[in-house]
This record gives C-alpha cells, sequence and structure tokens, in this order.
C-alpha cells in the first residue's frame, strides 16, 4: 500500500515538476510588457488546486488604499557575480516595474538590501512618478552580503497605517542570510508587521535558491506569508497566479480582469449576495463575470476567492482573495466622482461626496436619510446638473458607524460607510446636539456655517501658557543676544535665519559635521534645517524658490542627489551632479540657473524649478497655475482631467478635476498635496470646486510619504 500511495504522488506532482525545469533561461521575457503577458509557469495542468474555504469580507472597515512593498536583493550574485547562478537583476528589476504599471498601487514602499538595508524610499501613484521609474532604473546589485533577516525586520517594522492600506509584500532574493551578527531570525522578521490586515500578504520569493529550513519553520507558522521556489535563471510574474493579491477596481461587470488562469474556480463575498453574485463560477478569458440584482452604493466591495494550484516547493500557500471594488453606473445609475474622500469624521468635520447620475435616473425628489442623529446631511445640486454632492457633518461627540441612504431616485441607495470618531467638540464646549448649561450661551450658534473655518479641529490653549511662552522666548533671546556679542563683536557672515533673494544663492556647503548650508556671492552662509533622515527639498526647507525641486537625502556615505530640476546646475568643480550622486562631507557645491530653461515660453512641465508658493485657481472652465516665475493656462472642456499628464508637471501628477456646470470640481487630491485658501489651515477635499481666488498648493508631511516632491 504505500508503494502504491508512493506512486501516486509521484504522478500526481510529475506534471508540475516538468512545468518549472523544462522552462529554459533563454524563455525569460525581454521586457516589463512581456512579463505582465506572460503566463505565471507554476501554475500548469495536472495539479491539484487547494480548497476554498468560505468566501467571506473580512469584519470591520476595509483599506481604502493598496500598497505595494518591495525587498530586494542587490547583493552582486543578482548580476550572476560571486557565488550567483545567474544574472536576473535587470528582469528582476523589469517585474518590478510591470507590477506597478499594471496593478498602479496607490503606494509602493522598495527596500533594498545587501549588508542592511542600502535603500528605502517610498513613492505615491508610482504608475505615474517619474521619480520612480529613475530610482527603480539607478538601482544596481553591486552589494556583498545578504543580511536577510535584519533588513526584511527593518522594512517590516517601519510599514505604517496599516488600517489604511491593504498591503502585498515580495521579497525577492537569490540568497539566504549570512549576517553573522544574528539579530535577528526568520520568525522575529516575519513578526516585525504587526497590526496588518486580514488581506495583506507576504510572498517570498527565492529565486535559484532553496528556502532554508529555519525560513520554511516561519513561514508554515505565519498567519500571512507564503514562500516560493523559482530555479537559476527564471524570475516570476508579480501579481500573477500563485502569486496574485490586492485590490482591483471594478468600472463594468460583465469584465471583471483578473489575475488568474483560464479555468480557475471562483466564488464571491458579498454583503448583500442576493443582489451580487458570480455569472459563472470559473475564470475564462482573463475575466469573470458577475451579476446584480438590485442597486449597490458606489465604491462598495467584494471579495474574490480562487483557489491555487501549489508547486512542490510552495510553503503556506493560501487561496487568492482579491477585494473588488465595485463603482459601476449599472449598480445604481450613480458615478462616485471622489472614491478616495476621507470617511472618518471626527466631531465637527464634514466630507462632500460627489456623484454623477446616469440618464435614467431621476433626480427630482433626492433626499438622504442619515439613520444616526448626530450625522448631519446636506444636499448640494444646482438645477438642471446631472451631478450632485452630499454633504455629511459629525455633528456630535459619540462614536458609530453610520450607513446614510439615498432617497428619491427611484431606489434605495446606500451611501458608503461613514465612520464618526469619538472626541470633544472642537470649539471646547457642548455639541451642536447638546444643551448649553443654564444661564450660558450655546456653544454652537445657529447661523454658523457648516463649513469649517480655519480654526474649527485646533485646540487652543489658555492665556497663561501664551504668557509664559512669550517670556520663555524674550529670555532665550536676551541670553543669545549677550552671549553673542561676548563672543564675536565684529561683524558675523553666517547667517542663521532668513531668506535670501533668489539670484543671491550661488553655492550649498555640506560639511564635515554633516550639516547643509546657503552660499551667497558675497561669501555669507545661511544654515539650512535640513532632517537627518528621509527625502526632503532644498528649496522648501531653505525657503528658496529656485532650490525648490533639488531633493536629496542623508546617505551612510554623505549626502545623495536624488533629483535636480532641469532649470537648475548643481556642480562640483567642473562636474555637473545628477540624480543618484554622493557628495562628500566637506564638499562646497556650485548652483546656478539654466538659462535655457527661463525662455519665456517654456511650458509648465520643462519647469520643476517654478518655485513656492504656487497657486491654482479657477475662472469658470480654465484653471490658472502660476508660480513666481510664469503662468499657466488650462480650459478643461470635458472628462476627468490630470493636470500632471495634461501639463506634463510631476508636481501636479494626480490632481485630477472635472468640470461640474460653469465650475471646476476636485475629483482627486493625491495624498502629499494640499490645496488651502489663504489665511485658512484646513485643505481643500476632493467633491469641492476650485475656487475662483487663489489657492495655495503645497506639500503635506505624513508619516506614510517619504518627502516633499518637486515644485
Amino acid at each position: 500500500m504505500r508503494c502504491v500511495a508512493a506512486l501516486t504522488l509521484l504522478l500526481l506532482t510529475a506534471p508540475h515538476a516538468a512545468a518549472r525545469s523544462t522552462v529554459p533561461s533563454s524563455a525569460a521575457p525581454r521586457s516589463a510588457e512581456a512579463l505582465v503577458e506572460s503566463p505565471d509557469v507554476s501554475l500548469r495542468r495536472g495539479q491539484p488546486p487547494q480548497a476554498v474555504p468560505a468566501c467571506r469580507l473580512p469584519a470591520g472597515e476595509l483599506p481604502r488604499r493598496t500598497r505595494a512593498v518591495f525587498v530586494l536583493d542587490t547583493s552582486g550574485s543578482m548580476r550572476g557575480t560571486g557565488d550567483g547562478q545567474a544574472d536576473i537583476f535587470e528582469r528582476v528589476k523589469a517585474s518590478v516595474g510591470a507590477y506597478v504599471r499594471g496593478l498602479d498601487p496607490d503606494r509602493v514602499e522598495l527596500v533594498s538590501f545587501d549588508s542592511g538595508v542600502r535603500h528605502q524610499r517610498g513613492f505615491d501613484r508610482p504608475a505615474a512618478s517619474s521619480e520612480w521609474t529613475a530610482f527603480l532604473a539607478g538601482l544596481k546589485a553591486d552589494g556583498k552580503n545578504t543580511y536577510l533577516y535584519r533588513s526584511l525586520h527593518a522594512a517590516l517594522s517601519r510599514l505604517g497605517d496599516q488600517d489604511a492600506y491593504l498591503t502585498t509584500i515580495f521579497v525577492l532574493t537569490d540568497g539566504i542570510d549570512n549576517d553573522p551578527a544574528r539579530i535577528h531570525s526568520a520568525h522575529s522578521a516575519l513578526r516585525a508587521f504587526a497590526g496588518r490586515g486580514a488581506l495583506d500578504r507576504l510572498h517570498y520569493v527565492a529565486l535559484g535558491t532553496r528556502i532554508p529550513d529555519d525560513l520554511r519553520a516561519a513561514l508554515r507558522a505565519s498567519t500571512y506569508a507564503a514562500g516560493h521556489t523559482y530555479r537559476a535563471g527564471q524570475v516570476p510574474v508579480l501579481g500573477r497566479g500563485n502569486l496574485a493579491g490586492g485590490a482591483l477596481n471594478v468600472t463594468r461587470l460583465d469584465q471583471v480582469d483578473v489575475p488568474l488562469p483560464n479555468g480557475t474556480p471562483v466564488s464571491l463575498g458579498s454583503a448583500v449576495p442576493a443582489r451580487l453574485s458570480l455569472a459563472l463560477p470559473a475564470v475564462q478569458d482573463g475575466r469573470v463575470r458577475l451579476r446584480l440584482r438590485g442597486s449597490l452604493a458606489p465604491g462598495s466591495a467584494a471579495l474574490l476567492c480562487a483557489p491555487l494550484s501549489p508547486a512542490p516547493e510552495d510553503i503556506n500557500l493560501r487561496p487568492a482573495a482579491l477585494l473588488l471594488r465595485l463603482n459601476t453606473p449599472e449598480s445604481s445609475g450613480l458615478t462616485w466622482l471622489n472614491p478616495g474622500a476621507d470617511l472618518n469624521l471626527r466631531p465637527g468635520e464634514d466630507v462632500v461626496l460627489r456623484y454623477r447620475a446616469g440618464s435614467g435616473v431621476s433626480l427630482g425628489d433626492l433626499r438622504v436619510d442619515t439613520g444616526h442623529r448626530s450625522l448631519h446631511a446636506t444636499l448640494e445640486r444646482r438645477p438642471d446638473a446631472r451631478e450632485f454632492g452630499v454633504r455629511l457633518r459629525h455633528t456630535g461627540q459619540g462614536a458609530a458607524r453610520v450607513t446614510p441612504l439615498l432617497l428619491g431616485t427611484g431606489r434605495t441607495v446606500p451611501l458608503p460607510a461613514i465612520r464618526l470618531v469619538a472626541g470633544p467638540d472642537p470649539a471646547g464646549g457642548p455639541s451642536e446636539n447638546s444643551a448649553a448649561p443654564a444661564g450660558e450661551a450655546p456653544a454652537t450658534q445657529p447661523g454658523r456655517a457648516a463649513a469649517q473655518t480655519s480654526l474649527e479641529g485646533q485646540p487652543r490653549f489658555p492665556a497663561r501658557f501664551g504668557i509664559l511662552l512669550l517670556c520663555a522666548a524674550a529670555l532665550v533671546g536676551l541670553s543669545l543676544l549677550w552671549r553673542r556679542r561676548r563672543a564675536a563683536p565684529a561683524p558675523a557672515t553666517r547667517r542663521l535665519g532668513g531668506t535670501f533673494p533668489v539670484p543671491g544663492v550661488e553655492g550649498l556647503e555640506y560639511s564635515e559635521e554633516r550639516t547643509l548650508a546657503l552660499v551667497t556671492a558675497q561669501g555669507d552662509v545661511m544654515g539650512v534645517p535640513a532632517p537627518l533622515s528621509g527625502p526632503f527639498d532644498v528649496g522648501q526647507v531653505s525657503r528658496v524658490p529656485h532650490l525648490s525641486g533639488l531633493r536629496a537625502e542623508q546617505h551612510r556615505d554623505g549626502l545623495q542627489i536624488l533629483r535636480v530640476p532641469d532649470d537648475l546646475e548643481v556642480s562640483r568643480g567642473a562636474l555637473l551632479l545628477q540624480a543618484g550622486d554622493v557628495v562628500r562631507p566637506g564638499t562646497l557645491l556650485g548652483i546656478a540657473v539654466a538659462g535655457t530653461s527661463r525662455a519665456p515660453e517654456a511650458d509648465l512641465g520643462s519647469l520643476a524649478g517654478l518655485g513656492l508658493p504656487l497657486t491654482l485657481r479657477a475662472d469658470d472652465l480654465t484653471v490658472h497655475i502660476s508660480g513666481p516665475y510664469g503662468d499657466h493656462v488650462l480650459v478643461v472642456r470635458s472628462g476627468v482631467v490630470d493636470l500632471g499628464s495634461a501639463l506634463h508637471a510631476p508636481v501636479l501628477a494626480g490632481l485630477k478635476l472635472t468640470p461640474s456646470g460653469t465650475h471646476l470640481l476636485l475629483v482627486e487630491v493625491p495624498e502629499g498635496l494640499h490645496l488651502r485658501r489663504p489665511g485658512e489651515s484646513t485643505p481643500l477635499r476632493p467633491g469641492t470646486y476650485l475656487p475662483q481666488t487663489p489657492t495655495v498648493l503645497e506639500h503635506g508631511f505624513g508619516a506614510s510619504r517619504a518627502g516633499p516632491g518637486p515644485v
């Protein structure tokens, strides 16, 4: 009986082993496009698929954005040198680039490592980012050693915003951990990704090497990680087949493209299974078809589950689980124009949900039932317009999860769930729907505007704290003045603050102490508050407009130049510096404005150093973009327009507008960019109109952002 069982197992696994072993290295894709179209070689017929568990949406709030994390081995073996078996590094980079272009994640984190972490960079909207493309192209596999567990722990432990992102992680290496310090084990490295979501996945991809036993045990014990082995010279297609996962944006129910082989059985998990179901229970022509009875709210979610066919070397392989974001006109007759809107409302905050109705939807009797006394709804609609907005405001203090209903369209349409966050009233008093104590004026006056003012949501400090702070600042100033007079009675040439005129800065001094300073033609030196970690924009931290777009980052060997705008020349002696160059401590750099980039007819895209402040304003359907060195005008006639693509301006990538009547509607504002009215601290949200007054465009500095982009 044992012989019969062994023979049966051999017959079942033989086709798969042959599929992996018979693909020659010359058959590897030659371009990123070929990588997208090639089937995963680990999925061939004749392999028993996994059993599919019940397909259910995870409990709680689902992540609204997607993130891909690449932990990439940059040791020399990836180029076939040393103990490397094949030169695969460029093809691995092509596979990474194809994944980003094909799946278009909202954010990418790339960690390269050899003797520890070499680079760790984050990019928002990488598919449209020239910075991401240049950074990926500039990576080189010239390191030594493979400190795998230490580097993986560092990469995973720094991932934040777990609740906001659906995260897929790829670890790509052709080696095994050889860190002599043994700071971290395989188990501790995988456990470093704390607080992960139910749909987050890690794929450990061994390229031409065997997964060691300690890592095998850690993968089997993990609740989110799987291991895959590819033979020497073979490069996987990331995001397809056994490496599939993440989220898909569904715009047509009858044509949902999925990264699974034809014939794969699928099942659907939905919050309303009676309304949404599969038309066919298998993948055909690379797609699945959904069937809808009734209506769904735009932006509703479903989960598509599928069994996978494990290869002999696959470890802890789970069924594929793809989150489907449904935003189709046929679901409710409405298209949600700003699906990236923040649906978490603190007391006093509001959000506007913008919709466009199809031709068959009646809007004659629109109304909203919030279903909760702390959530107030206001409809914003112009007569005869097919677009409208629903303004939702948190007027209470408690926490709740509310699903408002839109009525009056001929059917009841559930709007996206709103999460009311508990907290005190921003004004420091009782909420709008609570009674004031006897003898006191109510905290909220009936005539107060619904939108936030510049002071709403800001903490208030007692007056005595302000007096104490003023006294302390005066004492510090007197102390510094007294010390300066004693130490240096002669005029000093080093300035500690202020802003130089634009033509004044002609050099950058990077000292032995790794500090940065600006140098003028007169020899004056002004220190720059450059951060010690993370990328930064020299123009922003120094408040010098013509240096905007020059980006750098502290590197282990010095100051690494990340980007030099087209309109600047940065030189070290007679050598012009480019992105990727490292400046050693104790170096004086020359700064000059490139004359050819200041031509009067240069378009905005060529002026990466357009300067701060950059302002936008609307004039009917015309948007005016202005900076210290020039202006640009664009007419938005129809559809959704990405200003970054239309103007070839990287700083505006992802900032989208669409005409709404005679106004311009903000459809999307990318993370890391803020639009603010002058004098107000609250940024404009997607779903609001671009004002006719100049609106300041600036960069935000969040924990999930690698740093400011070029302006």
